[in-house]
């Protein structure tokens, strides 16, 4: 071969070489470069818990204590006459048994806040229960699973008459709300029998909420309508016990035939202690 022939083929090998290098180097960028798709990544799948609390803030209102990472709540009334329910577990539901197969739900629905009045699906004909669990959002249905149910005492609403005012509205102003009684006029400060319902009023005729005190009794008055509580609340993560008459309650109480509590002098539900050689179990019951 001719010195300029074999200059030829150095130059043709040069340049195959550096075509090739190039073409690894494409190849390289580009698998580099390609998307990375949703079903590339390990998702981890959240398992949503269940409220800690489920209570009666009112007779018509329900509440439950907020899950972590729900955003939304499934909520379900239920009509309580013919189900046979444990009193000591009431928290526990179990839709395979057979008195919950025929009991009748009145009201379902899906709510990101964590209560709900169920006043306009209430009558005095029955006695009620709800159940409530924390459910995904449609979006994230495909990596966080619905959280268990769990289920509220049963709260007798039959013989409730409405008592007290039943005309009128409540109106709202950027001060508080105030009630304006079938006449126009403006109910006054002081207690006031609304539908069935007790709400306090300040010296101006708005309604009050939260805890409030009155001739040395504590009352707690729903943060959401003013509705004065009575029986087992929670607040800030504890369990108070209000009377018949709205006010907190201390030392030992009896809210069920041979059911005996102790409640601080705060008014918060003793548990997992002793008091006066009774030993208090985990949800407050004297063993």
């Amino acid at each position: 071969m001719s010195g300029s022939a074999e200059k030829r083929v150095g130059s043709i090998r040069r340049r195959i070489v550096l075509l090739v290098a190039f073409g690894m180097t494409v190849i390289g960028s580009m698998a580099m470069s390609r998307p990375v798709y949703a079903e590339d990544r390990a998702v981890d799948t959240v398992e949503l818990g269940t409220p800690k609390h489920v209570w009666w803030e009112t007779d018509t209102v329900g509440k439950w204590s907020s899950v972590s990472k729900a955003h939304e709540y499934q909520v379900k009334l239920y009509v309580a006459d013919f189900v046979d329910r444990d009193e000591e577990n009431w928290r526990t539901i179990d839709f395979e048994d057979e008195s919950m197969t025929e009991a009748e739900c009145v009201m379902s629905r899906r709510t990101s806040d964590t209560s709900c009045d169920f006043s306009e699906y209430m009558n005095d004909l029955h006695s009620y229960f709800f159940v409530v669990r924390a459910t995904p959002k449609t979006s994230e249905l495909a990596y966080v699973n619905y959280g268990d149910w769990t289920a509220s005492q049963t709260v007798d609403f039959r013989g409730k008459t409405v008592q007290g005012i039943t005309e009128g509205k409540w109106r709202n102003y950027l001060e508080g709300s105030k009630y304006e009684d079938g006449d126009g006029e403006f109910l006054p400060g002081g207690w006031q029998l609304i539908r069935g319902d007790w709400y306090l009023l300040d010296e101006n005729g708005y309604r009050l909420l939260g805890w409030q005190e009155r001739d040395g009794k504590r009352y707690y008055l729903s943060d959401t309508d003013g509705r004065m509580a009575t029986g087992w609340i929670v607040w800030d993560d504890a369990w108070y016990y209000m009377a018949k008459d709205g006010s907190m309650q201390t030392g030992w109480i009896m809210d069920l035939p041979g059911k005996y509590y102790y409640l601080n002098a705060d008014g918060t539900m003793a548990h997992d202690a002793e008091v006066d050689g009774y030993v208090l179990g985990s949800d407050g019951l004297r063993q």
